[in-house]
């Protein structure tokens, strides 16, 4: 059962309803529910924090309830009566700072509240490491921290535009393992060229040299100054990680006054500053142009797009953007934004990886859900087991980027087999990710 039929619960919807999963979803308004008619789900509609509304969904045969509304006292609800109710397990989302210094005693036996998720956090976490990756707008860790995973977007500058990949010699610690060109997802194959404003994804092994600047034609970017636009709870998680680092110089930023004075009690450390981060005035007063990175999470999508194009017109090296109506981040791929955060996705794609728990470590949700990545454990009994990569014929739309075996990571050629125990990192596209799953698990 999904609580709540927003941008995280039709994520979820969508992608459990694909996995022979028998899916309910809940909203109180019929329509983000019509908008379900698509997809193999039952709807309700009702309030979630109704012991009526949650019989009438299924809840006592449930094996989860996944309570994502807007409201986190529904959440909280939903989960206490679903589980007292029959229901296996439960996720709430909690957004209030409140609810998140009580955590420990939120996930208890009383409160009936298996795992929270703070999608602010989430997303904050997200801008640190991408701020800590030089030019890169996505990054991740598989394999135990053995392998590596950066997403960028080709501009004008990047010396690699109308290559093949064959071409490229990357060495056999890295591969290029999927593009993303004009919102459609590309497995490429040697043949593949590269072109303008492509987004592509790397995997490189963990200490060996990332072609970084060959690939892009940057430089290295080293990031010391920052400027926070926005004291909500986005700018302000971000803030407190960035304090941590004793080099880290923080600019926090906000047009509205009493935030101002409550982050400036929060954050001795960080200057805060009350002012509009679309005004050129005033970011050229705050010497714009020494800034490495730029973080607008005004909660405004059309202001954080608009002040992180004026910051990079003004000499900014690097802008992250927080964005959560859809139609913009396709838009956001056209300009020059170097990283779009979308926080409800993010909390989809570490909700998916907690339902599809077992033999899957890990899932992440490319670009606007255009791929998957997926890192599995291979089962005894996995129909790949003991076959290499050329034997496997894999599908279109399947790749197998990176396999850990004992303590050593490769990134795969064909010659390469798959073993029992064998965890591996998978690139699929959405539809194909039931599949991908059963060929390493079942």
């Amino acid at each position: 059962i999904i609580i709540g039929a927003g941008e995280v619960g039709s994520e979820l919807a969508a992608k459990l309803s694909k996995e022979d999963n028998d899916v309910t979803v809940i909203d109180k308004d019929q329509a983000p529910l019509q908008r379900m008619e698509s997809l193999d789900v039952l709807t309700v509609m009702g309030n979630g924090a109704s012991l009526g509304t949650l019989e009438e969904a299924g809840v006592r045969s449930t094996d989860l309830v996944i309570a994502v509304t807007q409201v986190d006292e529904i959440n909280i609800m939903a989960c206490l009566l679903a589980k007292n109710n029959g229901a296996k397990s439960t996720i709430a989302r909690i957004r209030h700072s409140t609810y998140g210094r009580e955590y420990r005693s939120l996930t208890s036996d009383r409160l009936g509240i298996d795992i929270t998720i703070n999608p602010e956090y989430v997303a904050a976490a997200e801008i640190i490491k991408v701020i800590k990756s030089s030019h890169a707008s996505e990054t991740e860790m598989f394999c135990e921290d053995k392998v590596q995973m950066l997403g960028m977007r080709l501009g004008p500058e990047s010396p690699v535009l109308s290559q093949k990949l064959k071409d490229l010699n990357l060495g056999s610690n890295t591969l290029i393992a999927a593009i993303i060109r004009d919102s459609n997802l590309i497995i490429p194959r040697g043949e593949d060229t590269l072109e303008l404003n492509d987004h592509i994804y790397m995997l490189s092994l963990t200490g060996s040299h990332f072609p970084y600047e060959r690939i892009s034609g940057k430089g290295s970017l080293q990031v010391h100054k920052v400027m926070i636009m926005g004291a909500g709870k986005v700018g302000r998680h971000v803030a407190r990680m960035l304090g941590k680092s004793r080099s880290m110089e923080i600019k926090l930023i906000d047009s509205n006054l009493e935030k101002c004075k409550e982050a400036a009690d929060l954050f001795p450390g960080t200057m805060v500053l009350h002012g509009d981060g679309t005004d050129l005035n005033f970011l050229r007063q705050e010497e714009i142009e020494s800034i490495d990175a730029f973080i607008a999470v005004s909660g405004n999508d059309e202001v954080n797009i608009l002040s992180a194009l004026l910051a990079k017109k003004l000499g900014v090296k690097k802008t992250v953007v927080e964005i959560n109506r859809p139609d913009y981040a396709v838009l956001v791929e056209t300009l020059d934004i170097d990283t779009a955060i979308r926080p409800r996705l993010l909390t989809a794609g570490r909700i998916l990886k907690l339902v599809r728990k077992g033999l899957i470590e890990s899932v992440m949700i490319l670009g606007e859900d255009q791929a998957e990545v997926i890192e599995i454990t291979v089962a005894e009994n996995a129909p790949v087991q003991g076959k290499t990569l050329q034997q496997l014929k894999l599908p279109n739309g399947i790749l197998v980027g990176a396999i850990l075996r004992g303590d050593k990571a490769i990134i795969p050629r064909g010659s390469d087999h798959i073993a029992s125990g064998d965890k591996v990192v998978i690139f699929c596209l959405p539809e194909l990710s039931q599949q991908a799953t059963i060929l390493f698990s079942a």
